[in-house]
C-alpha cells in the first residue's frame, strides 16, 4: 500500500492544503493519506494557535475524502512532535508499505535543518510541491544535491520527488490576517470552515461584536 503523510499546523486548513494533497494523491496513486495536525510547531512561533479539538474538526471538513484519515498522533504525543518520531511510529504500524511525506517547497529548502533529516530520507520518500517554473525547479534540484546529496536529473531522485503545481499563494497566517481585517475568504477556505470559525469565535471572529 502507498501511504501519504501530510502534517501541518492547519490553523486553519485552507484550499491550498487540500489542493496539494489531492494532487499528490492522484499523481503518486496513493491508497491512503494520513492528515496529521501538529500539537505545537517546532519550526515556527504561532500566537493564534487554535485549540487542538477545533483544528481537528476543521481538518475533517477540509479533507473530506474516503482515502483521507485525520490522525491526532502528534497531538497525543507527550514529547516534542518531531517528524521522525511520527514516521517511525507509522513505519511500525505499516512495516511493508511505502510512505510518502508531503511538504511544500519552502519547507524542503530547510530540510537539512530538520531533526534527524538523514533518517527521514531513509524511512520515506519526500514529496515536494513546487510551482511549475524552471527557476524554482532548478533551485529545488540544486538544493537536493548540495545539501542532501541527492542527484535529481529531472523531478525524481533517491527518496525525493518534485510535484509540479499551479501557484496558490495563500497561507494560514494570511487567512487569519484577512479575518482580522474583515476581508473576504471566498475561494480560499471551504464555506463550512468559515461557518465553523464564526460559530466557535476563532481567530478574528472572536473579536467581532
Amino acid at each position: 500500500m502507498k501511504i501519504g503523510i501530510f502534517g501541518g499546523t492547519f490553523n486553519p486548513p485552507h484550499k491550498g492544503h487540500s489542493r496539494m494533497v489531492e494532487k499528490m494523491a492522484q499523481e503518486l496513486e496513493l491508497d491512503k493519506v494520513i492528515i496529521i495536525p501538529n500539537k505545537v510547531p517546532t519550526h515556527k512561533r504561532c500566537d493564534e494557535l487554535a485549540d487542538n479539538r477545533d483544528r481537528v474538526a476543521m481538518c475533517k471538513i477540509a479533507f473530506n475524502n474516503p482515502k483521507y484519515e485525520i490522525s491526532t498522533m502528534e497531538m497525543d504525543r507527550e514529547t516534542d512532535s518531531y517528524t521522525i518520531y511520527t514516521i517511525e511510529d507509522l513505519r511500525k504500524k505499516y512495516p511493508n508499505d511505502e510512505l510518502y511525506l508531503i511538504i511544500g517547497s519552502d519547507m524542503f529548502l530547510i530540510f537539512h535543518k530538520w531533526y534527524k533529516h538523514k533518517e527521514l530520507l531513509e524511512q520515506c520518500t519526500i514529496c515536494v510541491a513546487s510551482r511549475d517554473n524552471d527557476e524554482n525547479i532548478q533551485k529545488l534540484r540544486a538544493y537536493a544535491f548540495e545539501q542532501l546529496g541527492v542527484y535529481m536529473p529531472q523531478l525524481d531522485g533517491k527518496h525525493v520527488h518534485i510535484s509540479l503545481m499551479d501557484a496558490y499563494e495563500i497561507s494560514s497566517s494570511e487567512i487569519r490576517e484577512r479575518i482580522n481585517n474583515d476581508k473576504s475568504l471566498y475561494g480560499l477556505v471551504d464555506p463550512e470552515i468559515i461557518e465553523y470559525m464564526e460559530s466557535h469565535k476563532l481567530y478574528g471572529y472572536g473579536k467581532k461584536r
